[in-house]
């Protein structure tokens, strides 16, 4: 149960549900399948192999939100629409105007979506009841405001927010790279991405190349800055940090985890997998708020 990236929110613990009741209110917000003439809908699922919508170990609670999204490129509509406007333009002798055209268009998008495949996502989302930290698993601005919506209108009792903390990860990693030196309980990388902020926002990319040099200080004093970084957590996870406190490319150093050998039911090893990559990732995030001073005044 290892995360790939991370949206990091907040939520106030105290508002949060039993598991039970949590259980039921997911229930009734279901994934279902698509009608003809929808093109996406989102919906909980089981987060594990147990079957259950809400996976729950220690003050720790994992969901899944699904989705179902029917793929109808609008090349094709396009290209459908303008083969039926030329034969109508044939059969009347002009061409259809803009209310015909814009008629066109819907009847085609109706019949071709009916025939259109759909395809199937899940995306884990984690709860930590003693911190008050919500992580989705998805690096996607979109999916994380889809989520908001699904889930305030499911859970209502619960608001989520967004992380905003006391200095920016922007100007965090910047001094970071510029001084070379790591804050405690990380290492840098030798990854990373330097911008200007002036127009045309030049930038330069770092890629497994050491960034203690007097280049990329040289960058930073122009007036360049750390738009993304590659770092490590205690030896334990290494990942990219964006400058919206997004986190990229999450991976566990040490991939073995104890109890995972092949006699072990998927149920116990997953219950093995997620007690322990949720102890790190509570203390990824709890770290990472620490050396970006803390939340701001009013998150």
């Amino acid at each position: 149960m290892q995360f790939k990236n991370l949206r990091i929110l907040r939520f106030v613990p105290a508002t949060f549900p039993e598991t039970e009741a949590l259980e039921d209110l997911l229930a009734k917000r279901g994934l279902e399948p698509l009608n003809a003439m929808e093109r996406e809908r989102h919906g909980f699922v089981p987060a594990g192999p147990d079957g259950t919508l809400v996976h729950a170990r220690e003050s720790y609670r994992l969901l899944a939100l699904g989705g179902e999204k029917k793929l109808l490129p609008s090349s094709v509509v396009r290209q459908t629409t303008d083969q039926r406007a030329a034969r109508i333009e044939q059969q009347q002798g002009r061409a259809p105007g803009k209310r015909q055209m814009r008629e066109l268009r819907e009847q085609v998008e109706i019949e071709l979506l009916s025939r259109a495949f759909t395809v199937r996502s899940s995306t884990r989302s984690w709860f930590d009841l003693d911190s008050g930290f919500l992580l989705l698993d998805s690096g996607s601005t979109k999916f994380e405001e889809t989520f908001f919506e699904v889930w305030h209108q499911t859970v209502t009792a619960v608001e989520l927010q967004r992380l905003d903390t006391e200095k920016s990860p922007l100007s965090a990693m910047t001094h970071w790279v510029a001084s070379g030196e790591a804050p405690e309980g990380f290492s840098i990388d030798q990854e990373a991405e330097l911008r200007s902020a002036a127009e045309g926002q030049a930038t330069v990319k770092y890629l497994r190349h050491t960034l203690d040099g007097a280049e990329v200080r040289r960058h930073i004093s122009n007036g360049k800055q750390c738009t993304r970084l590659a770092m490590t957590w205690r030896d334990r996870i290494s990942f990219v940090l964006c400058e919206d406190m997004s986190v990229k490319r999450l991976q566990w150093v040490d991939q073995e985890s104890d109890g995972n050998g092949s006699d072990v039911p998927d149920e116990d090893r997953f219950d093995v997998d997620f007690s322990l990559s949720s102890g790190d990732l509570a203390g990824l995030c709890k770290d990472l708020v620490e050396v970006l001073d803390g939340y701001a005044q009013g998150n």
